[in-house]
């Protein structure tokens, strides 16, 4: 458990903090104009701040002088008003001109902020559809579904909050220093032993925040990925009673979760009380030796007050810079994660040929190599010709490559040698979406999405007419089912496709694929959630479809094949045996014994 921990603590801890800071500083330049908006109404802000302190400390000696020159008490008044309204003026219209221009600063900074998230997201969307499934297969969805929501969540907020905080604590603190320096140098060197000192603190703390704020990321990544993992595996966790396992399982990453949350909340916390206090020891330092300088001479009443303020006004940009800094480290993690999915390898550039060269179906493989892995090479050399019109099964022992074959000729995966060509085109000259739009393929698995019936079947061809789209339902077998539901064809799927079978659910993929009127079909165990009587009907449907068009066809059950222009057996990635279904039950090889397997208890 230990090991794992930390394995996992490596892992999202920033590897790399200035690549990462950089590429944020990057895209941030896009925004030139809105940045230099804010930092300028941030220096005008703070400068204007910075006046405050100055002209209370005039008005205070102001009012010392007034104290000293004049005995009567209606005299003091009257002269006290007569000093103090250009202070008075000053303060106003200081604070006034401060309060605006951070107003500005904060909308403009907020703006850059949800420019910068959306332009991260976009990125990531579209980055998305770009990586090839290899990716998919190697993350777990929680994981990468952590990167766009938390990850990204962590970086907007800094940029929302924290980045205006930083600007504003830079700008103060710098206006402060030399205005103290000007004051009086003495009293500034005992302001800077306390800020060299809160500074060590804070760059202590800050380490140790960082590595909470990693461990909490990754913790965070697991248990979004434990969730999503138990919510989609629901009926078969209850089917094998696993419920208490799968509690326990989640208990654990939630606690460990937990632990790093309240390690991080700790540390974040931890930084801003810290700070004060070492801030207040400066305080306490400057108020006595600039009482006794006071005493002495050597300085005004209203500079010492002035002084202070200063120190205030250092102090809490100082504990308000600690507190960001500390919060980028969520930040950092969070981008740097985003990143490394932006950086991931993506499917190879599409080809500049046209795909409109498919008419005929004619597939040819040529010395094709393959591996899901480099050390594990699964197809080794396939050869294999499939001429227009014929309809080619493809049957084998679970894992010996029958999908495969067709996920090649979808180009899900790149090949590690050799060439696929459709009609004498390499399929790597194509586009894949123009490629793919003349491929109709049935998926095993039926994926419905939220919307109404007549739009799932259009996911293919959503220009399609109503009259298409019950004419690709009636060539499914599933027009009747559809018009027995409450609103017909516009009846919304949710959820699980509550209200719908899991076999009517594949009916409507079958008429999906069957409006695309595609020139190559492929069916991957397209009847496998049906009863036998609609089997039956959907073959009689399949037989019309694949007429005039080239079929593959991925079955377990060999009664449904036995037409098959050519039977190809694969084992292992190779294709052991090929012919029809005569030939190969006369050869007497795996496809006899695979046969006669099925039918010896009948």
């Amino acid at each position: 458990m230990a090991k794992k921990k930390r394995d996992m603590h490596n892992e999202d801890v920033p590897q790399n903090t200035k690549a990462t800071v950089k590429r944020l500083l990057g895209r941030l330049g896009r925004q030139k104009k809105k940045l230099f908006a804010a930092v300028t109404a941030t220096l005008l802000s703070c400068a204007a701040f910075t006046v405050l302190p100055l002209a209370v400390g005039m008005g205070i000696d102001s009012l010392v002088a007034v104290s000293r020159s004049y005995d009567d008490f209606s005299q003091i008044i009257q002269a006290a008003a007569q000093a103090l309204w250009v202070p008075v003026l000053l303060i106003g219209v200081s604070a006034l001109v401060s309060g605006l221009l951070s107003y500005v600063q904060q909308y403009i900074i907020a703006s850059v902020g949800e420019e910068l998230t959306l332009s991260l997201r976009n990125d990531i969307s579209a980055k998305l559809n770009r990586l090839p499934l290899r990716y998919f297969d190697a993350h777990k969805t929680g994981d990468v579904m952590s990167r766009v929501t938390n990850d990204l969540e962590k970086v907007s907020a800094v940029m929302q909050e924290g980045l205006p905080q930083l600007i504003s604590a830079v700008f103060t603190i710098l206006f402060a220093v030399g205005t103290m320096l000007f004051l009086s140098p003495l009293l500034f060197l005992v302001v800077l032993i306390s800020l060299i000192i809160s500074t060590a603190a804070t760059g202590y703390v800050s380490t140790l925040a960082q590595r909470a704020y990693g461990e909490n990321q990754a913790a965070m990544g697991a248990l979004t990925g434990k969730i999503e993992e138990i919510y989609a595996g629901n009926r078969v966790v209850k089917l094998f009673n696993q419920q208490q396992a799968m509690l326990s399982s989640a208990e654990e990453l939630n606690q460990r979760q937990f632990l790093a949350q309240r390690n991080a909340q700790f540390a974040d916390f931890a930084i801003y009380p810290t700070i004060r206090a070492l801030g207040q020891l400066g305080f306490i330092a400057t108020a006595v030796l600039g009482g006794g300088m006071a005493l002495g001479g050597s300085i005004t009443l209203g500079t010492i007050q002035a002084f202070l303020q200063y120190v205030n006004q250092i102090s809490e940009p100082v504990t308000e810079a600690a507190y960001v800094i500390t919060s980028l480290q969520a930040a950092i993690a969070g981008a740097e994660r985003v990143f490394t999915l932006l950086d991931e390898e993506e499917e190879r550039p599409n080809g500049e040929g046209s795909a409109n060269a498919i008419t005929q179906g004619h597939v040819t493989f040529e010395n094709v190599r393959f591996g899901y892995t480099p050390d594990r090479v699964l197809i080794k050399n396939l050869n294999l010709e499939v001429r227009p019109n014929e309809m080619v099964a493809i049957v084998g022992p679970t894992g010996g490559g029958k999908t495969t074959l067709v996920n090649l000729l979808m180009r899900f995966y790149e090949l590690d040698g050799g060439s696929i060509s459709i009609d004498g085109q390499d399929i790597t000259a194509m586009p894949r979406c123009e490629m793919r739009r003349r491929i109709g393929m049935v998926l095993q698995d039926a994926w419905l999405f939220e919307g109404t019936i007549s739009e799932n079947i259009a996911y293919g061809k959503q220009d399609a007419t109503r009259e298409e789209i019950v004419a690709a339902a009636k060539a499914a077998c599933c027009d009747h089912f559809i018009r027995t539901l409450p609103k017909g064809y516009d009846t919304i799927l949710t959820g699980e496709a509550a209200g719908v079978s899991q076999g009517q659910m594949q009916l409507l993929t079958i008429a999906r694929a069957m409006l695309t009127d595609p020139a190559i079909l492929i069916l991957d165990e397209a009847t496998s959630s049906v009863d036998t009587r609609t089997e039956m009907e959907i073959q009689k449907a399949m037989a019309r479809l694949m007429r005039g068009r080239t079929s593959f066809v991925i079955a377990h059950r060999l009664s449904t094949i036995q037409n098959a222009d050519l039977i190809l057996v694969v084992k292992d990635g190779d294709i052991v045996e090929r012919g029809s279904h005569a030939q190969l039950l006369q050869l007497g090889g795996f496809y006899a014994s695979l046969y006669h397997s099925q039918f010896e208890a009948a």
